[in-house]
């Protein structure tokens, strides 16, 4: 005997697509992002040049002490812990609110990356990290090759 999960919405689904997914499996799942989680995982995007890596990291509201960069092996670390203190003091009362976003990425670094010589800039919210190749791993542009 088999199982099958009960979908009252099913034809509708084909009809409408997406936006029956938007409404019913995601505006009425209790996984929507929240304030507490929003740093857990940042959008990155990632970029290959001829000669160079970028990566661009999401990281708004952030200082740049905050963020900590390793390079352990062939694996890129980039993480942050950041607390903030909102305190509000008036006459019979005192509120004192602490924030903590933190966030972890993890990046598996090619053999064709240069480790010595990666850099990292922080401006208006975005990380950027310019990941140099090694001289012997710029392609020089296509071959040709003759057919015999």
């Amino acid at each position: 005997m088999t199982l099958v999960k009960f979908k009252p919405f099913a034809p509708a689904q084909y009809l409408f697509g997406d936006l029956y997914d938007e409404l019913f499996n995601n505006y009425l799942n209790d996984s929507k992002p929240t304030v507490e989680n929003k740093y857990s995982h940042p959008a990155v995007n990632i970029i290959e040049e001829k000669d160079k890596y970028v990566l661009e990291l999401a990281v708004p509201g952030l200082n740049k002490e905050d963020i900590d960069i390793k390079l352990e092996d062939k694996e890129l670390i980039i993480s942050s812990k950041a607390e903030k203190k909102d305190e509000e003091i008036q006459e019979n009362f005192v509120r004192v609110e602490y924030n903590y976003d933190s966030f972890k990425r993890v990046f598996t670094i090619p053999d064709t990356v240069d480790t010595k010589n990666i850099d990292a800039k922080y401006k208006n919210g975005v990380l950027s990290l310019t990941l140099k190749k090694k001289e012997e791993a710029i392609k020089k542009g296509p071959v040709s090759i003759k057919v015999k």
